[in-house]
Parts: C-alpha cells; structure tokens; sequence
C-alpha cells in the first residue's frame, strides 16, 4: 500500500495543532473584546442611572428649597399673628381680639401644612441622595470591573499570544524536522513506521497477548522513528540529547556518556514503547498520573489506558485480562535481571497506585528471563499478589541500549545539533 510521508506520523495532526491554536488566539481575543464591550456597555449603563439620579436630585433639591421658604414665610405670618393677638388682648377690644385670634388660627394652620410639605420635601430629597450615592456606587463598581477586566485581559492575552507563537513555532519546527526524517529513510522504513502507527485491534475479538507482545516489540525501523519522534516533540528529551550530544563529540568521555545514555535515555524510549503500544487499543491514555497512599505518601502510575476497545487478554491466570470499556494500569521497567530484582520492593509499592484501574500489570524488559527460577518465579508471585502481575515482553535492555546510543552518535554526527 502507497503512503505519503504526511500520513506517517500523521503530520497533517500536526498541521491542524497549529491552526486550532492560531482559532483559539482569535477566539480568545474575541471573547476578550467582547468582555469588555459588555462592562464598557454596564460602565455606561451605570453613568446613565447616575445622571437621571442627579437630575432628580436636583428637582428635589430645588422643591426642598420652594417648600422651606413657604415654610419660613408661614412662620413669619405666624409670629406676626402672634404679635398682633397680643396687642388685640392688651387692648381688650373684642373686635380686634376676634380678628387676632382668627389670623393665629389660620397662620398656625398654614404653618403646619408648610412644615409637614417640607418635611416630605427634605424626606423625598435624602432618599434621592441616597439613591445618587447607590448609582454613584455603582459606577464605581463598574469602572473598577473595567479596569481590572482589561488589565487581566490584555495580561492574559499577552500570555495567549506568547504560547501561540511558541507553542506554533515548536509544531512547526517538528513538522518540519519529521519530515526531513521522513525523507531520508527508505520507502520500507516509512511502510513500517506506518502500519505501526495505523494498527487497530480488530472489532469484537479480544487483543489476545501474541498481538500485545508484538506490538511492544516492533522493527529498527519504528523504534528509530519513535526516538526521532520524541526528539522533535517532547522539548526536554530533546535538551538532554543534544546535551548528550555535545559531551558525546569529546572521544575520552564516550563511555561515561554512554552510561548516561542506558540509564536515563532507555528508560524515556521503554516508556513511549508502552505507550504506543497500547495507545490503539483505548480510548485515552494518561501519563504519571499521581496516586497518593494511606500512609500519606504517593506514587506515579506510568500510564493508565482508559476504555479498552476490545477485552485484553495479557496473559494466562487471574486478573490477567480486561473487559472492554475498562481500564489498564501500566508501570514500566527497563533494566538487567539484577536491576529488576533490586526493583520487587519498589514495584510493589507502586502497583498500590494502580488498584483504582480495572487490570494493571508491570511491563518490563526480558532481562527478567536472566534471573535464576527461583528469583523470577519470587518477582512474579510478589507482584501478581501485589495486583499488578510482571511481563516481560519489552525488548532486551541491551537492544535498547544499542539504539539509543546509535541514535546520539548519529545525532552528534549530524549538523542538527548545535
């Protein structure tokens, strides 16, 4: 079957990142402008109140002030009423005393009237003042909103727009050097690369362990392509190969660089192994995902597989399988027989991790097949009880070892390295 070199490593994914971030930048900066047209539009709203609540203020301010010089006026009647009943009494001219009396009566009359209209008057007038003071609030409110949604908008915008340009320069970057890879190996490298990558199980048939032992153990080709493949994507496994590199170009340190290489390289590729294995055969995967103990302490599950496709069958036994839908924890293990050994402890500790997954197991490499029978059959009956049984299906760690150290070497030779 014929293939593009896009269809390979699916560069075409890559492509579509880039263009879906450059929508969520967009996106983003629409939501922001519309944000801020909506307190722009509340700052405004509020202005607006505010206004009509001064004009009110100042009906009632100027009603207040008509009311108080009735009042003052009714007041001043009064006192001269006041004064000209007295004078009446003094006289004791009943004609004069009756008209006194009667103007008292009607200036108290209007008195009281006058006040009590003042009185609402100046209870009409603070309750608008209180309802300036509330609108005033209120736009205060709405300015400070304003202020802090454009200064935390355009901070988190510059923060968009800087993971934009990285995150797209880096996409690119990869695209680009995958395809360079892609150009340099032969047709039957890339034909492998990419039945690798496209395999699916097949549809209501369990993935039986035959296909998972051949799926953790693919061709020269596919690891290659797996190590380029972290090279161009993962950004630290990247630094710590061209680190490698450097320190490889000086002849009198191979050796120690080598060991670098198997201790810390190896372990990076076993786990990607894992992952690309297993990938086509759920529905997700997630990666150190951490799981804290009853004791307080925790632990870090190498990947966790969610909704299994088809029942998976790792093995013979007890809880070696997993029913479709389910899910599978994985710790993965790369070392010598002795290393393994050394590990029993440790691997029990975190398979306690693993209980919150349907099925789980520790895939480790065939280095385990080195130990004596009675140390393997001990590893095996310690983790199978500890609920996570070992397989020792991954490649020999010196295979691994040979194809990490080839793929520096070929790096340092190279002018991709600086």
């Amino acid at each position: 079957m014929m293939m593009s070199q896009v269809d390979v490593f699916n560069l075409n994914a890559l492509s579509t990142v880039i263009q879906d971030l450059y929508t969520a930048q967009r996106e983003t900066g629409e939501s922001c402008n519309e944000g801020i047209r909506k307190a722009e539009q509340m700052l405004q709203d509020t202005q607006g109140e505010l206004q009509f609540s001064e004009s009110l203020l100042a009906v009632a301010q100027a009603e207040e002030a008509a009311k108080l010089a009735l009042q003052l006026k009714a007041d001043a009647r009064m006192a001269a009423a006041a004064a000209e009943e007295a004078s009446a009494i003094a006289s004791c001219n009943p004609l004069a005393i009756a008209a006194a009396s009667a103007e008292v009566a009607a200036a108290t009359a209007e008195l009281a009237e006058a006040t009590e209209e003042y009185m609402r008057a100046q209870e009409h007038r603070n309750r608008l003042e209180h309802r300036r003071d509330l609108a005033q609030n209120c736009v205060d409110l709405a300015q400070a909103n304003l202020d802090m949604l454009r200064l935390r908008y355009q901070y988190g915008m510059a923060q968009v727009d800087r993971i934009v340009v990285c995150g797209c320069g880096r996409l690119q970057a990869a695209h680009d050097d995958l395809e360079t890879y892609l150009s340099r190996i032969s047709p039957q490298a890339r034909q492998s690369i990419y039945d690798y990558r496209n395999w699916e199980p097949e549809e209501k048939r369990p993935v039986n362990p035959k296909e998972v032992h051949d799926r953790l153990n693919p061709d020269a080709s596919m690891v290659d392509g797996i190590l380029e493949y972290l090279y161009v994507t993962d950004l630290g496994f990247h630094e710590s190969i061209d680190r490698l590199c450097i320190q490889m170009r000086d002849v009198e340190n191979t050796a120690a660089v080598e060991a670098k290489i198997k201790k810390n390289v190896v372990g990076r590729l076993c786990e990607e192994l894992v992952i690309q294995a297993f990938r086509p055969i759920g529905e997700r995967i997630e990666t150190q995902h951490v799981c804290y103990l009853d004791n307080g302490s925790f632990t870090k599950v190498d990947m966790i597989l969610y909704g299994l496709k088809e029942p998976l069958i790792l093995g013979r036994g007890e809880n070696m399988g997993g029913r479709k839908n389910g899910s599978l924890a994985i710790e993965v293990k790369s070392g010598r027989g002795e290393y393994i050994y050394r590990q029993a402890a440790h691997m029990e500790v975190q398979a306690k991790g693993h209980k919150l997954c349907d099925v789980s197991c520790t895939v480790c490499t065939r280095d385990i097949n080195d130990l004596s029978p009675e140390q393997k059959e001990e590893v095996k009956s310690r983790l199978k009880a500890a609920g996570s049984p070992i397989l020792g299906m991954l490649p020999r760690k010196s295979e691994l070892d040979a194809h990490c150290i080839q793929f520096v070497k070929e790096k340092a030779k190279s002018n991709d390295v600086p």
